[in-house]
């Protein structure tokens, strides 16, 4: 029979303050983005990708051992699409976000509150009066 105190039902093999990996990450294994151009003619074959998945034809890239040649898979549009997406937001930055700001509170004007919420800010901005340490 066990119990929740049990010392045998903790999972971690380590102790308190006891790390799985002292040693850390190899150095060797930090910078991607650096093995990623250096393997792609500084990130050249990446865009050349891209542009014919854009244009619908599936780019000439090494496969992988036992997968089938990719050049006689067709590009779905969606993936075009994706793939245009991509070139214009990375090659002209991405378009601005429009905000609708028409309702903000502070475009309100005290005209347009109820007279129940004017009486409750008339009553609070004189309690506040009332208390000198509040208000300077």
């Amino acid at each position: 029979m066990t119990t929740g105190n049990n010392s045998n039902n903790n999972l971690s093999p380590w102790k308190p303050g006891q790390s799985g990996n002292p040693s850390g990450r190899p150095k060797g294994n930090r910078d991607l983005a650096g093995y990623v151009l250096e393997t792609t003619d500084g990130g050249k074959e990446l865009v050349y990708a891209l542009v014919s998945i854009a244009r619908g034809v599936m780019p000439n890239v090494p496969v992988q051992e036992g997968s089938g040649s990719r050049k006689d898979q067709q590009v779905r549009p969606a993936d075009q699409l994706k793939a245009i997406e991509m070139l214009l937001d990375r090659g002209f930055g991405r378009s601005p976000q429009q905000l609708d700001i028409a309702h903000s509170v502070s475009d309100r004007p005290f005209a347009n509150l109820p007279d129940e919420m004017l009486m409750l800010l008339l009553e609070n901005v004189e309690q506040l009066e009332e208390c000198p340490e509040v208000v300077d």
